[in-house]
């Protein structure tokens, strides 16, 4: 079987942006104050706003996981802490690693009122990709391992490549020797 992966990582270009803007912030300031302390203080401050915002703009499209031969292999993205050092520091990520027969279920969750494309545990429903990613988990597998944790992947950025969704599913479920389930999940407001 060869390695399927879903998502994708957090890559090098929010650091350079923000570790540049950072740079540029205090230089501009050093230049017109030659304050070199305040320079410091805001340049860093800048690196840290722009790191910020890119943590929370990632949170809904970010979610990289592999499916090999001897387990899945994932980025937890879930914590806002482990995104926002992802986007300073991309090179200290640490994957996390399970092997199929330590799955005890695995439920697919669809977000609301959003349906699982066809094929995939009965779904047949259309949700017009505009909005798949506006949905703020629209749809992912939660995996409960027998050691108790629930790792939720995210299949929201490969949603249209039903096929493959199968093919994974139905892997886990045979390796695992589990059924999967579906859920509709409700999101709630305020």
């Amino acid at each position: 079987m060869e390695s399927v992966d879903f998502g994708r990582k957090i890559n090098y270009v929010p650091m350079y942006i923000s570790w540049g803007a950072g740079i540029l912030v205090g230089l501009l300031f050093f230049i017109f104050t030659k304050v070199a302390l305040l320079s410091i203080i805001l340049g860093i401050t800048a690196l840290v706003v722009v790191a910020l915002i890119y943590a929370w703009m990632l949170a809904d499209f970010y979610g990289y996981w592999e499916l090999s031969e001897t387990g899945i292999k994932y980025f937890n993205y879930q914590n806002f802490s482990v995104r926002f050092q992802s986007v300073l520091f991309p090179f200290s990520e640490a994957t996390s690693e399970f092997k199929y027969t330590d799955v005890k279920k695995l439920t697919v969750v669809v977000g609301k009122d959003m349906n699982a494309p066809a094929n995939i545990l009965g779904g047949s429903f259309y949700a017009p990709k505009k909005i798949m990613f506006h949905l703020p988990t629209p749809y992912y597998l939660d995996l409960q391992l027998n050691d108790g944790r629930e790792v939720n992947l995210d299949l929201s950025a490969d949603w249209e490549d039903s096929e493959i969704i199968e093919y994974v599913i139905a892997i886990i479920c045979s390796e695992a020797d589990i059924e999967a389930g579906i859920v509709k999940q409700e999101n709630s407001e305020g």
